[in-house]
């Protein structure tokens, strides 16, 4: 599978260059990141591996979550 570029790299790099964020960043995307699992879980998906290491960061540093290898797709029974 193939996916876009994204040039801001993993939060994680971003977190391990500069070190702490600042609240305001903290804030916007820990807002990013619900809004993420919130569409997920409106479509009925379980993401289940959020981690620093999964989270992309687009030119406009925008999140963009990756690795659903884990992810679950609920099923009525």
């Amino acid at each position: 599978m193939l996916m876009e570029f994204v040039p801001g790299g993993e939060l994680f790099s971003y977190l391990r260059n500069r070190g702490r964020f600042s609240s305001n960043t903290g804030l916007f995307y820990a807002a990013e990141i619900v809004c993420a699992i919130e569409y997920l879980h409106s479509r009925d998906i379980v993401y289940r591996d959020l981690k620093p290491e999964n989270i992309l960061l687009d030119r406009d540093g925008h999140v963009k979550l990756t690795d659903f290898g884990f992810a679950k797709k609920l099923v009525d029974k």
